[in-house]
């Protein structure tokens, strides 16, 4: 009756184990999926994350952010209700790139050699779009900013393929003069931008009064901005909403 008792015990037990890895991630897991992202960043870097932790699965996606401009410390968001974070330094392999990447440093290399070697038949010249003066971090990219240069190398043609792509978006680091704008420079885009021309909306009572105004910050849908009344010329602030609206907060 008790060998019953035990194989019964024993049975349940593994079960239960099996149900919970079932709804299981590992760590080595996670590892690799933070190791994707950042080669999608174009960082070169090691996750330094213990490969023998479980978590609990995570139905949505993670979400992988980076913390500080050196990408050293990341992120990792699980979307679900019950979801959790989890912050994982990262190993930067910045200084080992030709060592420990030589596939990658050859291809790059064997890139640039068919190019000189074979200079005349790229005759037509790529539009590349470069920083005109040294900005900082949090800076908002002006007309002026950016200027254009021509090259006749394909393979650094630029991100973006024009001015109005850039214009209004803020950095995420310093940059210097010349340099190639990545999406990884910049914040994401914004749906208002400081300057622009909006429309401000005000209910009073059942009436909706609009007026012009401008853009004093950035900003998306349902953040709260500063915006100037153009006709009183006093600072208010505002919701943002579809189609360069500005629904007055109160």
């Amino acid at each position: 009756m008790i060998r019953k008792k035990l194989i019964f015990l024993f049975l349940t037990i593994s079960i239960s184990f099996v149900s919970q890895k079932t709804n299981a991630i590992t760590s080595k897991e996670i590892s690799s999926k933070i190791s994707k992202w950042l080669i999608s960043e174009g960082v070169i870097g090691t996750p330094s994350f213990s490969n023998s932790i479980v978590y609990k699965d995570c139905n949505n996606d993670f979400e992988i952010k980076n913390l500080y401009d050196n990408y050293k410390t990341v992120k990792v968001s699980c979307l679900d209700e019950n979801g959790y974070e989890l912050f994982v330094r990262i190993n930067i392999k910045q200084e080992s790139f030709k060592n420990s990447n030589k596939n990658s440093f050859t291809k790059i290399k064997l890139i640039e050699k068919k190019a000189s070697y074979k200079k005349e038949k790229y005759s037509k010249n790529f539009n590349i779009l470069v920083l005109n003066k040294s900005l900082e971090k949090n800076a908002v990219i002006n007309s002026d900013d950016l200027k254009v240069i021509k090259s006749t190398k394909p393979y650094k043609r630029s991100f973006f393929s024009a001015k109005k792509d850039l214009i209004g978006r803020k950095l995420k680091k310093n940059l210097k003069v010349g340099q190639l704008l990545h999406p990884r420079h910049l914040y994401e885009k914004f749906d208002i931008n400081n300057g622009d021309q909006i429309s401000i909306v005000s209910n009073i009572g059942n009436t909706s009064v609009t007026v012009s105004g401008e853009a004093k910050d950035s900003g998306n849908l349902g953040d709260l901005i500063k915006v100037k009344n153009l006709r009183s010329g006093k600072i208010i602030k505002g919701y943002v909403r579809k189609n360069k609206i500005i629904k007055v907060f109160r």
